[in-house]
């Protein structure tokens, strides 16, 4: 066979396979859709923590009921791949939504099938959207909660604000795209984790009896600064691992970082 002959049949044979592979610009275009985003504070938010015994699962294991008048949070930021908002919004997750949640943000994603998902919880750079009074009551704050516990005849309420900023990051999502159509994920935020008794064990309790015995002058009102003068070293539980935690208060401040979930139980890491 000539030289000729084989350069001819070679060159057909790239154009063809050119062809089957859709080189250049030929390659076909993916679709768009959306990837809605909303948060839920779940039952333990919009209903209350029940009292229970020892060993009791999802409820507070002291006796004591856990109820939430409000429970403010600030979304900064909300991440997946290719796409972002910035936008910082305040939710409280303590209003009524038949399980729903509350809606944060749609972005505009390419079809695919979503993994992860990052967002922050911080103090807004500006003033977020919002009701109004949520929006002042907020301020300076990421997120705020008032409430009360009551056992018995007992009644004692607390209004405590962290100034936190919290980055969740890789939270495992398994969120489908198609062209046209949203996707879903749910900031899922565990408000029993405030009253968790331990850092660092992997079956910490749901408590409130050294929060109820930290209100130093009897008034019913549980305060920062009593929390703050809780010493918490001697404490049986309360172990703090490697954190310079030493008193109550700093302990709860902890636990804030625990706060944020992904789709229900969801995990995230935290920056």
């Amino acid at each position: 066979m000539s030289h000729v002959k084989q350069y001819a049949i070679a060159g057909a044979m790239f154009a063809m396979t050119a062809g089957l592979w859709g080189c250049d610009d030929e390659e076909e275009a993916l679709g768009e859709g959306t990837l809605a985003v909303s948060i839920y504070g779940e039952e333990f938010i919009e209903e209350g923590i029940p009292a229970g015994e020892a060993g009791c699962d999802g409820c507070v294991e002291d006796g004591w009921t856990v109820t939430f008048d409000r429970f403010l949070v600030v979304v900064t930021a909300v991440e997946v791949d290719g796409a972002s908002d910035t936008t910082p919004r305040v939710f409280d997750l303590a209003q009524p939504s038949s399980g729903a949640g509350q809606a944060v943000v749609s972005l505009p994603v390419t079809e695919g099938h979503y993994h992860r998902l990052a967002y922050t919880l911080a103090p807004a750079p500006s003033t977020p959207q919002g009701d109004a009074d949520d929006v002042a009551a907020i301020e300076g704050l990421a997120i705020r909660v008032v409430g009360q516990a009551v056992r018995g005849g007992e009644t004692l309420t607390f209004d405590w604000g962290f100034d936190n900023t919290t980055r969740y990051v890789d939270c495992e999502i398994d969120a489908r795209v198609a062209d046209g159509m949203a996707g879903q994920a749910q900031l899922t935020i565990h408000a029993d984790h405030l009253l968790y008794d331990d850092l660092v064990s992997e079956e910490p309790r749901v408590v409130f009896d050294l929060i109820a015995a930290s209100d130093g002058d009897g008034d019913g009102v549980v305060t920062r600064a009593e929390l703050e003068a809780r010493d918490i070293t001697g404490e049986v539980r309360y172990q703090v691992g490697d954190a310079d935690v030493e008193d109550l208060w700093g302990f709860v401040e902890a636990q804030v970082a625990t706060l944020g979930h992904i789709d229900g139980e969801g995990h995230c890491d935290v920056e």
